[in-house]
Parts: C-alpha cells; sequence; structure tokens
C-alpha cells in the first residue's frame, strides 16, 4: 500500500495500520515503522508504552538492516528524527534506559542533553555509567 495522497483519512488509516502492524506482523518485519513514516504524529505516547517501546525496536532493527546494505546510515534521517521524538516520552515515563538505548543503537547518544532536566538527569548519567561499563568489557570478551 502507498500513500501518496496525504488526505487526513489516509494518515489516519497509516497510523491505525502502524498500531496494528505491532501484533499482526511477522517476525522480522517492520510494519509498524513502515506506516508509522507515512503518517508523522505528534502524540505517539497515545497509543501506549507498549507501542513505543515496540516502535523503538523496529527503529533499531531498520537501522540495523540499513547498516548491513551499506547503505549510507547517515542518510537515515527519517529514523533518526522518529527516534529523538520518543525520546520526550521514555524519559517522561522513567524509561531513561529506552531512551539511552535507543539514541546509542542509532549511534546518537550525543543528542541526549537537551531532552534532560533536574528530574532525569541523574538516572540517565548513572545509566550510561553502566551501560560504558558494559560496553567495555563486551568489546573485551570479543577479542
Amino acid at each position: 500500500m502507498v500513500l501518496t495522497n496525504t488526505t487526513t483519512g489516509q494518515f489516519a488509516l497509516a497510523d491505525v495500520l502502524s498500531v496494528l502492524g505491532m501484533t499482526y506482523a511477522d517476525e522480522g518485519r517492520t510494519e509498524s515503522l513502515k506506516y508509522r513514516l507515512l503518517a508523522p504524529s505528534p502524540d505517539l505516547g497515545g497509543w501506549g508504552h507498549e507501542y513505543v517501546r515496540h516502535l523503538a525496536l523496529e527503529i533499531g532493527t531498520e537501522y540495523e538492516k540499513r547498516s548491513e546494505k551499506d547503505e549510507d546510515v547517515k542518510a537515515s534521517k527519517d529514523l533518526k528524527d522518529l527516534a529523538l521524538s520518543l525520546i520526550p516520552f521514555f524519559l517522561s515515563h522513567n524509561a531513561e534506559a529506552d531512551a539511552v538505548d535507543l539514541l546509542a543503537e542509532l549511534e546518537m547518544i550525543e543528542e541526549i542533553p537537551p531532552f534532560l532536566d533536574e528530574n532525569t538527569y541523574q538516572r540517565v548519567c548513572l545509566y550510561m555509567v553502566r551501560y560504558s561499563y558494559c560496553s567495555h568489557n563486551s568489546l573485551r570478551y570479543k577479542s
């Protein structure tokens, strides 16, 4: 299905298909992401925490696929913009680990400071310290 005309009804349909893609898509397919990119929305959290987490997973999967195909991952602006739109939701719902993991997976962890405030700063820093420790150890064991 290709949505070439950008009517409100088509955006609404793509929005609903994105949510349905979370439950009805086959393993390894990124249906939620596909339809979400066709119908950008300012309120992704309205569909619930599980949907936002699933969308983040599909963003990471698609980014990895593009990286493996030697596509210019710098050109993955669509994925990066969508990922950045999820960060405020994660931080406001005590899911700092999800925010850090998503940005790290997309190799853009340096984008997190503008999203932090006095309530999230400490938890993000603590998680990043633990994350860097695990990252360091996993790299050491691979060699």
